[in-house]
């Protein structure tokens, strides 16, 4: 067993309490107060026991999932109970990731054969771990679960029994015995101490302490009458203890645990080493741990509370720089939490922001709620001198949509103080500011300022000094990640990807792993960008590295899904990219990128043919995540092409034109417009609209699609030269570019006028080339609405070959003027207001055929 406290060679034996330890139990509680030798007599089994495990204490109070199980992952790599190949090596990752700890505990024991863990002070785990540490024991036959608890949690309910073989070492059974009373007492115990020693309830903490006090049988009762402060202070006069040893035992009964470093820091003047040994010496504490690891020196529970009231009355004022001494150690020691609730508890914020600075992953991953409750009594006030611990509070309230606007408030004040403080700050800190405001605004929607914070971030990164850069510490490719991020936000995609590749260039050269963030956003922005060799060849570097549990199924590799998925749909496979957007459901309603998962979304509806079931989802999406104000006017707008195909889809383009109002002018917002203008029959305003540098300009992805707009547009006005030579190298680009979805958004209408245009130009592999598009074509195109009246369609089927008014009237035995108000009423209704335009219309609603574009109609006078 790794990791078993060292039992003091006094310490009495007893083989009754190993025995009920030693059953085939899953889980053994022992349950008791302080005093009863729960953990020395557990120590004490496994010690001898014939097993293979690992020994954990639970050092502060409602310890969550990710805490425990992080240091239950530590012990047993260190111990040799997993391999090191074991998928607990990045626990820390995964659980950030949103990997469920006790499903990566799970699978990295299932291997591991017959396994022990004791967990010491198991009651101070909040409910929902210790929920986790019974379907850990359900889940692992050949694991066996030993605990010690002072009071009643879910491991000693009676119901627990009807799903597992459980039993509880009560304290009844811990007392102490008549024969192990004198057996501690020493061979001058007397009857009368032995039995006041029962009375008081067995307590093996008080009769050691009897022991070791005085040797007389008044002494001795007199003594039981007092609580256990009482007791010790009575040792302390009446053996009268070295004035240095009583000081240090109360300046170092501030730690939870001691090493020699601490002890020493905590009473410099005083031979910790010694001073230690007569602790316990005394029975006042154990040692845990191992020499290859560290041993530490823990008081039992009553002695340090009694040193803790000694060191009040007689040092007060040592108190709080005992404690914060404590609290740097701590923080340097990887036990972040206690070194933060320290500094709050005696107002040292200096200290607290470099807890954070620090350990602000660990604090998210292992501590959040704790960290929350930490601060709800700190005002607001303060909070806003404090803007990197206000921007983790701000994380963890965004974590959960009911707390959406503290969470906004929260990083509105991050914001605040960042920009105060970045002025003065060394360059690390001014770093850590500007991200904290990058990833700050543009949580919050402010695009601009966030840019601007970006900039500043990146520009400190890369003018930084070594010796800078060494005060990051672990968040150097963060800092990229989340400037990047803004930057690809912001349509600096150029930017962004440069931002990427600094962060996993950093996360190589110094093994962190958030190097890897880098890469999975570098392959989503290149398959956003439409650059899918590029994102190709990105998740194919993806896939050789060895992520942490969970990151790839959670916001940490969100882009790299994002990229699987725009694969997937370039070749028109909807299944396989739905398969991969669904991993991220459970990060739906708090992840910053759901406009864009929302878009692939989309995308997947209608190439399954389901353009009504897309509206209704992008409707109900957008509502929710405005309710929980999750939507900025720049989130907004990227949404409203979505929107717009969506409609046009759904056969409604006036819908789609209306979902566009307001959108910037770009080059996908003059894409849109032409595939709406194509719908609708009106080729000649999509090669206006994408004349003036629309196939030249914006992504990849958008000037592939303006290129097939335009192709197809030229097609539908009969000019089969220009399609030609436009189709060949639209269908060269997106070869190149390993696009397919370009073609399948252009208007099935169009694209048989495309095809026919191929043929009849004698090139039918051309023609081929766009049938996996036509069958997975998303706008059916044409007025499918239109209803023209017997005498329309009579007109309207004599314009391409009637030049004027008068030979239609002449051939339908009309007036003129007849003619010119069922003209009128057709242009109403096609939604046009020339001839080159209705002759355009009528061909794509197959009224008409097409007119060639060198040949173009007269136009009417009339």
């Amino acid at each position: 067993m790794w990791g078993v406290p060292r039992i003091s060679t006094t310490t009495v034996d007893r083989p009754r309490i190993r025995a009920r330890l030693d059953g085939p139990e899953a889980l053994v509680t022992v349950i008791g107060p302080a005093g009863y030798g729960k953990t020395v007599a557990v120590a004490q089994w496994a010690a001898e026991a014939d097993a293979v495990g690992v020994w954990a204490r639970v050092r502060d109070r409602d310890v969550d999932s990710a805490a425990f199980v992080q240091d239950l992952a530590d012990e047993l790599l260190a111990s040799g109970t997993v391999s090191a190949a074991s998928p607990l090596r990045h626990l820390g990752e995964a659980v950030m990731a949103g990997a469920d700890p006790w499903e990566v505990l799970c699978r990295a024991l299932r291997d591991a054969g017959d396994v022990v863990i004791v967990v010491d002070d198991v009651d101070r785990l909040t409910d929902s771990a210790v929920d986790g540490l019974i379907r850990l024991a359900e889940d692992l036959p050949r694991l066996r679960v030993r605990a010690t608890a002072r009071r009643r949690t879910r491991l000693t309910e009676p119901g627990l029994g009807l799903v597992l073989d459980t039993a509880v070492v009560t304290t009844d059974e811990l007392a102490l015995t008549d024969d192990e009373a004198r057996a501690i007492l020493g061979p001058g115990a007397d009857r009368s101490t032995v039995e006041r020693i029962l009375e008081w309830g067995g307590s093996p903490l008080i009769a050691r302490a009897l022991a070791s006090g005085s040797t007389t049988a008044e002494g001795r009762q007199q003594a039981a009458d007092h609580a256990f402060s009482s007791l010790l202070d009575d040792r302390i006069r009446a053996e009268d203890w070295d004035p240095e040893l009583v000081d240090f035992l109360a300046r170092t009964s501030v730690a939870d645990a001691l090493t020699l470093e601490l002890a020493t820091a905590l009473s410099p003047r005083t031979d910790a080493e010694r001073m230690l040994a007569r602790a316990e010496e005394e029975g006042l504490g154990l040692w845990t741990g191992s020499p290859s690891r560290g041993e530490q020196f823990r008081y039992s529970p009553p002695a340090r509370e009694a040193f803790a009231q000694l060191l009040l009355e007689r040092q007060r004022s040592a108190v709080r720089p005992l404690n914060l001494i404590a609290a740097g150690w701590e923080a340097t020691h990887g036990q972040p939490f206690s070194a933060l609730e320290r500094a709050v508890r005696f107002s040292d914020w200096a200290l607290a922001t470099s807890v954070v600075r620090e350990s602000w992953h660990i604090l998210l991953r292992n501590h959040a709620l704790q960290v929350r409750d930490l601060f709800t009594t700190v005002p607001l006030l303060t909070l806003r001198r404090l803007p990197l611990i206000a921007m983790i509070l701000a994380l963890i309230y965004n974590a959960r949509r009911s707390h959406r606007l503290r969470a906004l408030e929260l990083f509105a004040l991050a914001n605040y103080g960042a920009s105060r403080q970045s002025s003065t700050a060394q360059p690390a800190d001014r770093a850590l500011l500007a991200g904290v405001q990058t990833a700050a605004l543009r949580v919050s929607g402010r695009i601009r300022p966030a840019l601007a914070a970006a900039e500043r971030t990146y520009d400190t990164l890369v003018s930084m000094s070594d010796e800078d850069r060494d005060r990051l510490g672990p968040n150097e490719p963060t800092l990229y990640n989340q400037a990047g991020t803004t930057f690809f936000y912001g349509g600096r995609s150029e930017s962004a990807l440069d931002s990427f590749a600094r962060s996993t260039a950093v996360g190589d050269a110094k093994g962190l792993t958030a190097g890897m963030i880098g890469l999975a956003m570098t392959a989503g922005v290149h398959a956003v960008s439409g650059d899918m060799p590029e994102a190709a060849s990105t998740v194919a570097e993806a896939d050789t590295r060895d992520w942490p549990e969970g990151w790839l199924t959670g916001y940490s590799g969100s882009f790299y899904r994002v990229a699987r998925a725009f694969l997937a749909l370039e070749s028109f496979d909807a299944a396989e990219a739905d398969r991969h957007l669904r991993t991220l459901d459970p990060h739906r309603e708090t992840i910053e990128h759901w406009p864009l998962l929302t878009h692939l979304d989309t995308l997947v509806l209608l190439l399954g043919g389901r353009p009504e079931e897309a509206l209704l989802r992008l409707e109900s999406t957008i509502r929710t995540q405005r309710r929980r104000q999750g939507s900025s006017p720049f989130t907004s707008e990227r949404l409203q092409h979505t929107v717009a195909l969506a409609h046009l889809a759904a056969g409604d383009a006036v819908a789609a034109e209306r979902a566009l109002a307001g959108a910037s002018e770009d080059a996908r917002l003059a894409v849109s417009h032409a595939r709406i203008s194509l719908a609708r029959g009106m080729p000649d305003d999509v090669l206006r609209r994408l004349q003036d540098g629309g196939s030249t300009s914006g992504s990849s992805r958008s000037r592939g699609e303006a290129l097939a707009l335009t192709a197809a547009a030229l097609a539908v006005v009969g000019d089969d030269r220009a399609a030609l030579t436009a189709g060949r190298a639209t269908l060269a680009f997106l070869g190149e570019r390993g696009l397919g979805l370009p073609l399948a958004l252009v208007p099935r209408s169009a694209l048989e006028a495309l095809e026919k245009s191929f043929r009849r130009s004698g090139s039918p592999e051309l023609a081929e080339a766009l049938a996996p598009a036509k069958e997975h074509a998303v706008v059916a195109g044409g007025l499918t609405s239109i209803r023209l009246t017997p005498r329309e369609l009579e007109v309207a089927r004599r314009l391409p070959t009637h030049p004027t008014l008068g030979a239609i009237a002449d051939d339908l035995s009309v007036s003129p003027n007849t003619v010119k108000t069922q003209l009128r009423s057709l242009y109403k209704k096609l939604d046009v207001t020339s001839r080159p335009e209705a002759l355009a219309r009528l061909a794509v609603l197959g009224v008409t055929a097409g007119q060639g574009r060198s040949d173009p109609p007269a136009h009417d006078r009339g």
